[in-house]
């Protein structure tokens, strides 16, 4: 009795809960496959990069992959549509932190994060603003989540002009995006395989 009350209960729940990890992300998968093949999969993947840029934790990556080896001749159309649309977001989420910083969030943040001040604000924006090229070029390259650095660009904007935003913007999500399209030429048909299992 005892181990049957111990043991063998749990194992079911443990079944079941990775049963439904494994149907939420074959339908998620589904669901990007089915996106990739609609005629709106071009609209879609530019709102998704659009909105990775600045407030959403989507990564455009979820359909660009299965549009670019579904239709590879499109390929650089996709990577020059999805690079463009990402550093409009980064754009979007530059003005989205000025305008929240002065519209309350200065003030909120002042007010009820402890230990942060004006002083203590004027010392990380200007950490961040001396080598704003290489922060924001650091998340828009790398695995780094690029909405938190273009938000906080815009935060910080009396330090990080939007002339050195843009370009280090420009000169990190356009290689960052072409190099996936480089690398997906190279694995091709094993990785359709792998991401529609």
């Amino acid at each position: 009795d005892l181990q049957r009350d111990t043991g063998h209960p749990q194992e079911p729940n443990s079944a079941s809960a990775e049963s439904r990890s494994k149907r939420l992300k074959t339908g998620w998968r589904r669901r990007m496959q089915r996106m990739a093949e609609s005629r709106f999969a071009l609209t879609f993947m530019c709102l998704l990069s659009f909105t990775d840029a600045c407030c959403s934790p989507v990564l455009p990556e979820v359909l660009y992959v299965p549009m670019v080896l579904l239709r590879p001749q499109k390929r650089w159309f996709y990577a020059f549509c999805c690079s463009l649309a990402s550093v409009l977001g980064g754009i979007a989420g530059y003005w989205l932190g000025f305008w929240l910083w002065e519209n309350g969030l200065r003030e909120f943040a002042y007010e009820y994060i402890p230990g942060f001040t004006a002083e203590s604000y004027e010392e990380i924006s200007t950490a961040y603003g001396s080598n704003a090229f290489l922060w924001v070029w650091l998340g828009g390259f790398t695995p780094l989540p690029y909405k938190i650095f273009t938000v906080f660009a815009g935060v910080c904007h009396d330090k990080v002009s939007f002339g050195v935003f843009l370009l280090a913007s420009t000169l990190s999500r356009f290689p960052r995006i072409y190099a996936t399209v480089w690398l997906l030429d190279r694995l091709g048909k094993p990785t359709f395989d792998l991401l529609m299992k």
